[in-house]
Order: structure tokens, then C-alpha cells, then sequence
């Protein structure tokens, strides 16, 4: 991934920057458009000696002209442009003056710094008279504009900003220079005469914090090559400063063009050519397909929601899956921290084709649920929860938050599974999928919403063929069988007939007998509940459901209950289900190897489902009012 981004860094340098190396380092002061104006110190140059002229105010334009580049807060900046934070006063003392007394540090020529001790002179001679000055023009913007404050010289007539002059261009290349291998709080990560870990020559000089995102910590024994000491680093991931240069090119390009949104995550987006494809034609091709705003601007408009994956409405990945396997993807999920990425998660090595495949299995699985998404939800929550999987499907089980507790390490660990095509245990998204069902039954909602997602997430698993089949009856899980469904073929079909097509459109998951009486019952119950709610506004037989918290001597225990109370209201229109459910019953036997929470959830999923089940009788009863 690193290679890939040093190349695009080198593209990208090579066709917008030539070799002006000073694009790397430049800022924008005014990235976020709120720093509109510029007060500029003007010193009047004759024969090489300097005096104060005058301050100018002008409108904020071209902004390499004023070499600016953030230092730290209680530092200097890396020339003297600096953005005005409130109080003019002390910008000019802390950072500006500042600036031009530490003249005797800068790695320049004595000439140079000779300018700047002329310089520095001039400014501290007139000191007051510039202060008096830079107040009155602060005073001219309003309470809502911001300023930065910089250097003009002022030479037969013209004036020169920061970027015209070579000394200021020299000290900025060095202190850009100096990030590489030197950070204040850590030491100095400088090696001679070594072999560049990017381009694989060997160069004068290395460094040990080019990197960009780094995924190791050079402060933890183990993480560096020769122990724990910092001025060794260097030889765990060696830059030259050119790669170090193309490495910081290619991040600023990719977070600006390739980052997008992920359920309350930000990914970058790295493209790779494949081996052999080396080419500046094939990289624009690439970079062209994944960060042109406008095609994604007219995607967004043309595409309907329901053909993302993410959360995005720029989302690239739809983008990415079409193209050939000439580049492969790496998704860097990433958390800002200031102004700092801390890297949560690298997928590496992501083909259009793998893409194409999560693509391929939501389309199927979308279809496949249709039915349900027509049938089992009303109207209004058709509207809002539409059956058809993205990767808020998974999230609605892994939230950031739920009970003070967060569970964005496992939501990622799960997407990287789903991405890189690793198993992943049934039984892990089983018990999350009950304990948000649970949730929603013992607060009195609605589950058929969170059961039925649960259910869609499964059906996507398991179409990727991800799920990991450790036990005897899950070994059905892997073989194809999954159908879609019609509500006009269900309709047309007597009890016996319905409810095996059912199963059979759904064979990965209904595999056992105990799952299908299970599933059946947990219709029987709903139809009770049905009941009770159209004749008492009541449903007392809920407290017999233990909270949805089933196992197999309970779900045994509770048919005969259901019997007994259909039969009280005089309304025992089910005995065909309920004969259907005792065979499954005899056909399961004793000892059912299904775990609780997976008897739960195929209870509930019959609860949530018995709508395709009815019968006319309840019709003609007008038992129409869900419990």
C-alpha cells in the first residue's frame, strides 16, 4: 500500500507540481474560506538594507505566494505567515517577531541569514509604529473575518511576498525536511548511506518518520528493529527524501479526493495497478474513474439508494466494482484526532472482482427478500426500513453505542471478514441479533423490523459462503437452495404446501426438524397473541415467552398451552399448523443440538413471519389487528 501511494504521489507531482518541491509543503492558511484577508508587513530593500514602509491590507489570494505552513502552538510557524487567532498583538510578538530573532537556527546560507539579521533589525527598530499600524488595520474587518499576517519586500516598486524569495523557500524545503526524521517528543530517526524501503536504492539519508499513517508506534519494545531506541527506528520502514516527498503528495491527494463516509467512520481509499501495469496512463485512468467528483455527483443523481453498500451518496465502491482487475483497492478506516489520523483498520488488496462479488450477493439476497419486504412490514415501515442489505444492516447490530458500551472494534472486524472473504461465526451474529430483539420485545416494539434484518444479514453471509460450519447441523449452510419467493405462489397453496416451499426457498437455514417446529410454533404463537389482542386489547400470553429467552423444554411445553388457549377463545382455526408442528416435534426427537439463542431467533422469525401462513378462517373472524 505504501508503494501505492509514493506512485501516486510521484504522478501527481510529476503532472500538477514539476519538480517544485515546495508544493509538498505549502499550506493553504485558508483551507476552511474563512481567512479572507492578509496584513502584510512591507519592507522597503535598498542595497541590501531594509526598513519598515508601511502595512498593506489586502483581499487573500494565491495562496502559495505566503509559504505558509502551521508550527506548533507555542512555536513559531514555519515562516513568518501566520493565521491572526485573535489578538493581533500577540501574533505579531509570538509568532512573527519571533520568527525573524531565531534567524541564527535556520540551516541557510551566512548570507542569507545575514538578510534576515537585517531584517530582524528593522522590524525591532519599529516595533511600536508596525504594532500601531497592524491595530488600525485589524480594526477595519468585521467581528466575523479573520486575517493571517505575512512579509513583503518592497524593491524598485514592486513587492515580493514569501514565495518570491529564495531564503524563505530554503528554510521551509529544510523544516519540511526535518518532520521526516525528527519529532520533539520522541528524538531524531535519521540513517546514512541505507536502502530506501519504497523505491529500494541507496541513498544518503533516510528517515524513520516518513510514512503516513503509520500503523506502528516506535515508543513500544518490539515495534523497533534493533530495541527500544527511537534513533534506530529508522531501519524499520526507511524513506528516502524523495519517496518521502512522493509519500506526502499521495496522502494529501487521497484525503482529499478518495475519503469517504462508512456508518460513522471515514475510510481513504487506495488504489493499486496491478503487477506489470507501471504506466502514468493506466494510474490517471484509475484515478480518474475513483476521484472525479463530477461522475460521482452525476451517480449520485442518476443511481437509486437502494444500489449502495455504505452509507456514502458518493460511494465509489459501485464505481470500483465494474472495472477490471488491473488495480486493486486498500480501505483505510481512519478516526481524525485533531489534526491526526488514528488508523482503526487496513483492508489490503481488494479487487473490483471480490467488489463486484459483495455486489452480486446483495442483489440476490434483495431479490430473494422482496416477499418479505411486501408482506411482512406495513406500509409505513416499508418506507423507512426497506428490506434490502447494506452494510447499515450490520451496524444496526454492532452500534457505536448501546448500554454505555461500544462496539465499532467488532463492526469493523466483521466488515474486513466480509471484504477479504474470511469465515465468520454464525453464532456471533446469531446471539447479537437476539440481544437487540430481545431488546425491542421486553420494551413492547415491534420486532418483525430488527428480526427481519437479522434475518437479511444471515441470508447475505451465507450467500458470500463466509459462515464458518462447525457443527453437524449447520452442514447444509454452504450448499446452495436459497430461492426467491412469490406471495401470488404462496397464496395458491394449501397449509402443507406453503410452508414446505417456504423451508425449501430457505433450505440453508431451515435444515433441522427442531428449527422448523420451532419457526412454526413461534406463527401458532403470534396468531394467539393476534387474538387475544382483537378480543382483550390484551396479550397476557406474552409472559409465558420468557422474554424470548427459548429452549427446547419450553418451546415442547408451550404448544399444548397454545392448544388449550385457542381452544377457550373458541378459535382453534389452526390445527393443520398445529399437526404440522407436532411432526416436525416427533421427527426432532430429544436433545436438539441448536443453542438458545438460535431456538430464539427461529421462534421469533416464525412470530414475525406468520402472516404468510394465515388461513381464511382468520379472515372471515376478521382477526386482522396485529398484536
Amino acid at each position: 500500500m505504501i508503494d501505492a501511494v509514493s506512485r501516486i504521489g510521484n504522478y501527481i507531482q510529476m503532472t500538477y507540481g514539476g519538480d517544485n518541491l515546495l508544493s509538498t509543503f505549502i499550506e493553504n492558511p485558508n483551507s476552511n474560506g474563512k481567512y479572507k484577508f492578509v496584513l502584510i508587513v512591507i519592507l522597503k530593500e535598498t542595497e541590501g538594507n531594509y526598513l519598515f514602509s508601511h502595512i498593506a491590507f489586502d483581499e487573500f489570494s494565491d495562496y502559495p505566494r505566503y509559504l505558509y505552513k502551521k508550527g506548533p502552538s507555542n512555536g513559531t510557524d514555519a515562516t513568518p505567515t501566520s493565521k491572526v487567532a485573535g489578538d493581533i498583538g500577540k501574533t505579531f510578538q509570538n509568532r512573527f517577531l519571533k520568527w525573524f530573532q531565531n534567524y541564527e537556527t535556520y540551516e541557510i546560507s551566512k548570507e542569507e541569514k545575514e538578510s534576515l539579521k537585517k531584517m530582524n533589525m528593522a522590524l525591532r527598530d519599529q516595533k511600536e509604529t508596525i504594532l500601531a499600524e497592524l491595530n488600525e488595520k485589524f480594526s477595519q474587518k468585521r467581528s466575523d473575518e479573520y486575517v493571517i499576517i505575512t512579509l513583503g519586500i518592497e524593491s524598485g516598486g514592486n513587492i515580493r511576498y514569501l514565495g518570491d524569495l529564495q531564503a524563505f523557500k530554503n528554510i521551509l524545503l529544510r523544516k519540511g525536511k526535518d518532520k521526516y526524521y525528527l519529532k520533539k517528543s520522541q528524538g531524531e530517526s535519521l540513517g546514512k548511506d541505507s536502502a530506501c524501503s519504497v523505491c529500494r536504492g541507496t541513498k544518503d539519508e533516510v528517515y524513520g518518520f516518513a510514512i503516513p499513517w503509520t500503523f506502528h508506534t516506535f515508543d513500544k519494545p518490539g515495534f523497533i528493529a534493533g530495541g527500544f531506541k527511537v534513533n534506530e527506528s529508522w531501519k524499520n520502514t526507511p524513506v528516502c527524501f524523495d519517496c518521502a516527498t512522493h509519500l506526502e503528495v499521495g496522502k494529501k491527494y487521497i484525503e482529499e479526493n478518495l475519503d469517504f463516509g462508512f456508518y460513522g467512520f471515514r475510510y481513504l481509499l487506495v488504489p493499486k495497478l496491478a503487477f506489470g501495469k507501471d504506466d502514468n496512463e493506466t494510474l490517471k485512468e484509475v484515478l480518474s474513474i475513483l476521484g472525479d467528483k463530477d461522475q460521482k455527483r452525476n451517480i449520485k443523481i442518476n443511481r437509486e439508494v437502494k444500489n449502495r453498500i455504505t452509507s456514502d451518496e458518493e460511494e465509489v465502491l459501485d464505481l470500483v466494482k465494474d472495472q477490471k482487475d488491473f488495480f486493486s483497492n486498500s480501505l483505510i478506516f481512519y478516526k481524525k484526532e485533531q489534526s491526526s489520523y488514528r488508523i482503526l483498520l487496513l483492508i489490503d488488496g481488494i479487487l473490483p472482482s471480490r467488489l463486484k462479488a459483495l455486489f452480486d450477493a446483495k442483489e440476490e439476497v434483495d431479490e430473494r427478500f422482496k416477499i418479505y419486504n411486501d408482506s411482512i412490514l406495513s406500509e409505513d415501515q416499508r418506507e423507512k426500513n426497506h428490506l434490502e442489505f447494506n452494510f447499515g444492516v450490520l451496524r444496526r447490530f454492532f452500534p457505536s453505542e448501546s448500554k454505555n458500551r461500544t462496539f465499532d472494534k467488532i463492526f469493523l472486524e466483521v466488515v474486513d471478514k466480509i471484504f477479504v472473504g474470511d469465515q465468520i461465526s454464525y453464532y456471533l451474529l446469531m446471539g447479537f441479533i437476539m440481544s437487540k430483539v430481545r431488546e425491542a420485545f421486553i420494551k413492547g416494539y415491534p420486532t418483525n423490523i430488527t428480526t427481519m434484518n437479522g434475518f437479511l444479514l444471515l441470508h447475505y453471509i451465507e450467500e458470500l459462503n463466509l459462515f464458518k460450519a462447525n457443527k453437524v447441523e449447520m452442514k447444509d449452510m454452504n450448499e446452495q437452495g436459497n430461492e426467491v419467493l412469490r406471495i401470488e405462489e404462496l397464496e395458491s397453496l394449501p397449509l402443507e404446501q406453503r410452508v414446505e416451499r417456504f423451508f425449501e426457498a430457505n433450505k440453508s437455514f431451515f435444515n433441522t426438524d427442531a428449527k422448523k417446529a420451532t419457526f412454526l410454533e413461534g406463527a401458532l404463537t403470534q396468531m394467539l397473541l393476534n387474538i387475544q389482542w382483537n378480543d382483550k386489547r390484551a396479550t397476557p400470553f406474552r409472559s409465558k415467552l420468557h422474554g424470548l429467552k427459548m429452549n427446547e423444554a419450553l418451546i415442547k411445553r408451550l404448544l399444548p398451552e397454545i392448544q388449550n388457549k385457542l381452544e377457550e377463545y373458541g378459535k382453534n382455526y389452526y390445527k393443520d399448523l398445529e399437526s404440522l408442528i407436532a411432526n416436525h416435534f416427533v421427527l426432532a426427537g430429544v436433545n436438539w443440538k441448536e443453542v438458545d439463542d438460535e431456538l430464539s431467533f427461529y421462534f421469533v422469525l416464525g412470530m414475525d413471519m406468520h402472516k404468510l401462513f394465515r388461513n381464511a378462517k382468520e379472515e372471515e373472524q376478521n382477526i386482522e389487528k396485529e398484536a
